[in-house]
């Protein structure tokens, strides 16, 4: 088991020495920006084009498309760097993200249960 747990360990070190900010929380891969009991804001995660190429951080809405996929919204250098334009920009995100939900399944049910 300690193993397992030194490998997780080491990809979260990885994750981690890319920065941190205090309203970006660490998930699988990607950090959910989001102030303390406010909705999130979004996601970044850190890519990179190609081999030997700078990482990019790019910034998705918490929304999602037709696909089911997330909205990119743009790219920045670092993590402070998106993170901060998302706080600058948290109203627009926020009723983005609204204008994007699919309230239709908790509907579906709802109706199904008032008819029987």
């Amino acid at each position: 088991m300690s193993k397992v747990k030194s490998k997780l360990n080491g990809i979260d070190s990885l994750v981690r020495s890319t920065g941190q900010h205090p309203w970006a929380h660490l998930e699988a891969g990607y950090w959910r920006v989001q102030v303390e009991d406010q909705p999130v804001l979004g996601f970044v995660m850190r890519v990179r084009a190609e081999i030997g190429d700078t990482f990019t951080f790019e910034v998705y809405a918490d929304a999602r498309n037709a696909r089911g996929q997330r909205i990119w919204v743009r790219r920045e250098e670092s993590l402070n760097s998106a993170v901060a334009w998302m706080m600058q920009n948290s109203d627009r995100l926020i009723k983005f993200a609204a204008q994007h939900t699919t309230p239709a399944a908790v509907n579906d049910r709802s109706e199904s249960t008032s008819k029987a």
